[in-house]
């Protein structure tokens, strides 16, 4: 929690981390998304805590195109159903986001 919101203070917050790369926490790219794992991770509750990015910056589920429609929910109903790898798929209400770049957490809790 205070790396959070040490990050949340400093000067560094105001650049969209999401729109830089950082290949130490990709774990899957596709043609419009890609899954992070989370920098800050719930661990007191998660086992994994990833997150499903657009690459375009865009703020709110309005603004995709058909083709990032198409593929997000490729990746919801048939890619991440197929790894078993998550509990749950949450998204944040914009006004809730702590980052202004669209996101879709991806949970598995702990045992």
């Amino acid at each position: 929690m205070d790396k959070y919101r040490k990050y949340r203070q400093s000067e560094e917050n105001s650049k969209c981390n999401f729109c830089i790369d950082e290949p130490v926490n990709i774990d899957h790219v596709f043609t419009h998304w890609k899954i992070l794992k989370n920098i800050f991770p719930y661990d007191m509750i998660a086992e994994h805590h990833d997150l499903i990015i657009p690459k375009r910056h865009f703020h709110s589920e309005s603004e995709m195109t058909p083709q990032e429609r198409a593929e997000l929910i490729y990746i919801k109903t048939e890619l991440l159903p197929v790894k078993k790898k998550y509990d749950i798929v949450w998204e944040n209400f914009p006004h809730l986001r702590s980052v202004e770049h669209y996101h879709v957490h991806i949970i598995r809790f702990k045992r």
